[in-house]
């Protein structure tokens, strides 16, 4: 956004860490080539996974004829950064989407889904309606930020940012928690349907919803807003 003149001020509302466990991680990877599908969510997850996998002093061979689906294309991208091609990436870019994709195949494979400490259980619900063999691991924590930036805080409070990005729905409650009634004094993007279900949710209207479920979507979305995309 600042390059198309924006001013951006960064508000982390959510904090990423390593998981609580690492061992249930560990084992997964020792028994990779157990499973039909390696299914990640984020590109965090892919990060996380791949990293421990090679810290442990394997590589990617591990991974042999195991096929990976990526809920969109930052998490193919994320992919491709370790020289991974995703085999599969749904047409809308949510569990709901991928879910549908695998179902079809789905019955008496196993799938390995790599996740983060809270979220939905869409995924995992709906492969083993359609008589898949599913295993979650954490690959990585996923925390609410305690303390508002005191700088976006006070310019908040004041009305003097026009637009918050919300990007998942475990951001759309983290700040809530943050600012409350000051939520309401700036314009909500939200990034798909299921983010802007959450803000409803919390009781705060998304001014906009992007049409591709992603980051570049949302600035779109913002820019149609204020007549800057045809």
């Amino acid at each position: 956004m600042s390059e198309l003149g924006a001013e951006v001020l960064l508000q982390p509302a959510i904090h990423i860490s390593d998981p609580p466990d690492w061992r249930p991680v560990d084992d997964a990877l020792e028994c990779l080539a157990g499973y039909d599908w390696l299914v990640f969510s984020s590109s965090n997850g892919v990060q996380y996974l791949l990293k421990r996998l090679l810290a442990g002093g394997a590589d990617l061979r591990r991974l042999g004829d195991v096929r990976l689906a990526a809920i969109g294309p930052g998490t193919a991208e994320a992919l491709a950064a370790f020289h991974l091609r995703a085999d599969m990436i749904p047409a809308e870019f949510r569990a709901e989407s991928l879910a549908a994709s695998l179902a079809a195949e789905a019955r008496g494979k196993r799938f390995l889904l790599a996740r983060a400490s809270r979220g939905r259980e869409v995924l995992s619900d709906q492969l083993r309606n359609a008589g898949a063999h599913v295993d979650q691991i954490v690959v990585y924590s996923s925390t609410d930020v305690a303390v508002a930036d005191e700088e976006v805080a006070e310019r908040l409070a004041d009305g003097g940012i026009q637009w918050v990005t919300v990007t998942s729905s475990a951001i759309a409650r983290s700040l809530a928690a943050l600012f409350g009634e000051n939520l309401r004094k700036t314009r909500l993007v939200s990034i798909s349907p299921i983010t802007s279900a959450t803000l409803r949710e919390l009781g705060y209207e998304p001014a906009v919803e992007a049409r591709t479920y992603t980051i570049p979507g949302v600035i779109e979305a913002m820019m149609r807003a204020v007549g800057g995309n045809p």
